[in-house]
């Protein structure tokens, strides 16, 4: 895979905001040349594969991290970025930028990809556990690197696992964006948590109150949100207050690994096939003033979004999602898998 040519100002990653409803969106030009499986030639080598590291951008980080042995998961930048590192790092901003009728800043942070096994596999469940726990150590640890850094305000890990939650190429992989300022969606949770600081405490006994708890695993519970978007929503949560995933204890890495690869398993049992995606929810590396005593009350979270249902007209109108199973029936038929026990 040649290495795309240098870009052009107008082709620089770039931020808008809107200013009715603070909503942002990153236009990066360059990702329309993204690989699909879909229009890649069928003998065309696989850059994600052991053997064709030549075909993307040097390593970052690897598991294991031991030269002399064979990787089994690697972390790269992303050739086709949504961000990308400024020239001379300046100090990241916690702030939102203030509304106007026009507001446009540039696309800066970082954008890898993490290659999460070195055969072409295609399902998390086509990894072996032992391996699937590198990855998450793999991840741990680089997000702890992009927490040390000034220019940048807030970091996450997601997924996208299947063709209808937006991925590109088949071979199992994730990605890592950091930027340098704070997003809207988690500002407000920000905020949320500063005038009800017992949020997540709440978030978690009402779970097993509204028996939408799945099971607790080694620190972290797997619960369905009050206000699931789709079918079959899981949110990973930490049980007690911890901000960051980087900062987890082993034994929580150990349970997320464990918890996703049970979360696959079972939307396998319920709808063979689905996609989704999957998202780290962390607190901001540089968070707003006017809420940064809220660290102490913040449980990182990973929100697991199966993809059977499309956004229709009502949703995208108005940011309201329609779904059709209840919470409580949702976490029932999850259980009801047998794919949650150890």
């Amino acid at each position: 895979m040649p290495s795309p040519a240098a870009p052009d100002e107008s082709e620089r990653p770039t931020i808008h905001d809107d200013p009715l409803s603070g909503r942002q969106v990153f236009i990066a030009p360059r990702r329309a040349r993204r690989p699909s499986d879909l229009n890649r030639d069928a003998e065309a080598a696989c850059p994600f594969c052991a053997g064709n590291e030549s075909l993307t951008p040097a390593t970052v980080r690897r598991w294991p991290e031991q030269q002399d042995s064979q990787w089994t998961a690697r972390i790269v930048p992303n050739r086709y970025p949504v961000v990308e590192p400024l020239e001379t790092p300046a100090p990241a901003t916690a702030a939102l930028p203030a509304a106007s009728s026009s507001t446009i800043m540039p696309g800066h942070g970082l954008h890898e990809v993490v290659i999460e096994a070195a055969a072409h596999v295609e399902s998390v469940l086509d990894v072996r556990p032992p391996d699937w726990l590198g990855v998450w150590q793999l991840c741990h640890r680089r997000l702890a690197d992009l927490a040390d850094r000034p220019d940048l305000a807030w970091s996450t890990l997601f997924k996208n696992g299947g063709l209808a939650a937006g991925a590109s190429l088949a071979h199992l992989h994730s990605q890592l964006i950091a930027i340098d300022h704070v997003p809207p969606t988690i500002h407000q949770k920000c905020r949320q948590l500063a005038s009800q600081p017992d949020l997540f405490q709440r978030l978690l006994a009402n779970a097993v109150t509204d028996d939408r708890m799945i099971c607790r695993e080694q620190g972290l519970v797997a619960l369905v949100p009050p206000a699931p978007r789709q079918p079959y929503e899981v949110w990973l949560v930490s049980e007690t207050p911890l901000p960051f995933f980087h900062a987890a204890p082993a034994h929580q890495v150990e349970a997320v690994a464990c918890l996703t690869q049970r979360f696959v398993a079972a939307l396998e049992r319920l709808t063979p096939g689905a996609s989704f995606n999957w998202w780290l929810h962390q607190f901001p590396s540089q968070p707003p003033d006017d809420t940064a005593a809220v660290a102490r009350h913040w449980h990182w979270h990973l929100e697991i979004l199966p993809r059977l249902n499309p956004l229709a007209g009502f949703e995208l109108g108005t940011g309201c999602h329609i779904t059709t199973v209840p919470p409580g029936m949702a976490a029932h038929r999850l259980r009801e898998t047998g794919c949650w026990q150890g």
